[in-house]
């Protein structure tokens, strides 16, 4: 198998590798693969301007973009104190530099987290997706063994458990019975 994983790390030799099954890890492997190589081609997609503020909004989060501010205003200060001063105390130039540099990177956040938003929304959504399935899933594999118990004279007792489960689930109801328990609790406190 030896994918790489990061780094040059192989699967068999990934600090996780020796957690999780050999099998199931070769279809999560292929899962998360296939997302992530879904999720590269979207952001291809999007324009060159969306691209550029994603990078630009990750460099100006970064702890390099932090010691740049840092060095830049010392040796403004700096400057501006020891030699004959361009913009003196109380240095209104810098002030009025840093309060657009403000506007500006407080825009491009904004503009990211909302790329960010709509990211996460889309793997909510697939998350969803995949447990309404696996609810169905399991729901047919209950009736499956529902039957077989009923054939194999199960006593009924001991089946009212698998039989309750075997049913369809409504997630709208089960969301309406979210929010009135939500209701309920908050009226407690």
């Amino acid at each position: 198998m030896n994918k790489t994983i990061a780094d040059g790390e192989t699967s068999d030799n990934h600090p996780f590798a020796g957690k999780v099954n050999r099998v199931i890890g070769s279809f999560t492997e292929k899962n998360i693969e296939a997302i992530l190589c879904h999720e590269d081609e979207r952001r291809k997609r999007k324009s060159a301007f969306y691209r550029g503020v994603q990078k630009l909004a990750a460099f100006c989060g970064s702890l390099t973009f932090l010691w740049i501010q840092f060095v830049w205003f010392a040796c403004w200060i700096g400057f501006n104190v020891a030699f004959k001063p361009f913009d003196p105390y109380p240095f209104q130039f810098l002030m009025l530099m840093v309060s657009l540099e403000a506007i500006f990177l407080s825009v491009l956040i904004l503009i990211s987290q909302n790329f960010s938003a709509v990211e996460s929304e889309r793997r909510h959504h697939l998350d969803l997706q995949m447990n309404l399935l696996t609810e169905r899933e399991t729901t047919a594999v209950l009736r499956l063994l529902a039957k077989m118990a009923a054939k194999m004279d199960i006593p009924a007792t001991e089946r009212e458990e698998v039989m309750g489960f075997s049913d369809n689930t409504d997630p709208a109801a089960v969301l309406q019975q979210i929010i009135a328990a939500e209701h309920q609790h908050r009226a407690k406190i």
